[in-house]
């Protein structure tokens, strides 16, 4: 999956690209064009109005949206789940550990003019930009309506240990997001405690 995320950045005008599989063609249009619209929208908000969270944001983004996420997604999902995969629902996912990690950083990154919920005014404008509950033939609305709505802050505080990853304790808010986009939730936690642990440990030791 990450040869169609590279063939989606390079120049689309080139003549003689090789054609894309089914597989690749699923992964493009589900995983592809969603997250590069939602990566998008955040590099628009972070250049107007959150530019001094540039570098942190750039680090997670990079990493989950355009590294593991769709990493996991290639390696878990059959041909036929990734034909149903939702890429709205691979953006609310995206989303969610997005705005939990700003929700984390918040008492780190204080911004001026910006009320105490940034976070949440950051998370909203994206939500609105990319119309992430606006298809009518969405049937899984009320179920990320209700995500949506969640002020639970995510416990990331269980450790992974590297040799035996299953032993991992995998806190429940995890199984409503991989459900959305057919993983589990280990997986979910995999890709979003590592960030987490790294990014807060940066923020707290440079107070």
């Amino acid at each position: 999956m990450l040869g169609f995320l590279k063939k989606l950045l390079s120049n689309t005008k080139e003549q003689r690209a090789p054609a894309l599989s089914e597989r690749d063609l699923n992964g493009r249009n589900h995983v592809g064009y969603p997250t590069m619209q939602l990566s998008r929208e955040i590099d628009s908000l972070v250049k107007s109005k959150y530019a001094p969270l540039k570098r942190i944001i750039k680090v997670y983004k990079d990493t989950l949206f355009f590294k593991w996420g769709p990493s996991i997604i290639n390696n878990t999902l059959s041909d036929e789940q990734l034909a149903n995969l939702s890429g709205r629902n691979v953006q609310m996912v995206y989303l969610l550990l997005f705005r939990d990690m700003l929700r984390h950083i918040s008492g780190f990154a204080k911004l001026k003019h910006f009320t105490e919920d940034w976070p949440e005014q950051f998370a909203q404008e994206l939500l609105v930009n990319c119309k992430m509950l606006g298809d009518s033939d969405d049937v899984d609305v009320a179920k990320k309506e209700a995500l949506f709505a969640t002020t639970e802050l995510f416990d990331v505080d269980n450790p992974i240990d590297p040799k035996h990853p299953e032993n991992t304790e995998i806190p429940d808010w995890t199984t409503p997001l991989a459900e959305l986009i057919m993983l589990k939730p280990e997986m979910i936690y995999h890709c979003h405690r590592p960030l987490m642990a790294a990014i807060l440990k940066k923020k707290k030791s440079a107070r």
